[in-house]
């Protein structure tokens, strides 16, 4: 199975309810759900709650308006693949989630 981790910002619960059966369908799994962000995978890979706090904190931080899709994947396999003890240090994973961010807000206003 091909991994996938996506973050999906400023969705609100009636988004939710119409992606949910969607998501469903292609075989994601939610791995957070808060107020308005949404945290999917399609993988077999086990994130720690510490992994998963990290890739949240830096999601909240992000300014967008509207609904936005960001495909993390190369930033949460890099994430899985560092030592536990340099996480919260690590400014590569940090630049990769903003460089996330920052091609999924230029993909959107292209479109």
């Amino acid at each position: 199975m091909e991994e996938e981790f996506k973050i999906i910002i400023n969705m609100n619960d009636e988004m939710f309810n119409i992606f949910q059966k969607s998501l469903e369908k292609e075989k994601y799994e939610i791995v957070e759900k808060e107020e308005k962000i949404l945290f999917v995978k399609k993988s077999n890979s086990v994130l720690t709650d510490k992994q998963k706090a990290i890739v949240l904190s830096i999601a909240r931080k992000q300014k967008v308006e509207g609904t936005l899709f960001v495909d993390i994947t190369s930033a949460v396999q890099y994430l899985i693949k560092i030592l536990e003890e340099k996480i919260k240090n690590d400014g590569k994973f940090s630049w990769r989630m903003r460089q996330a961010f920052l091609k999924a807000m230029l993909g959107k206003d292209r479109k």
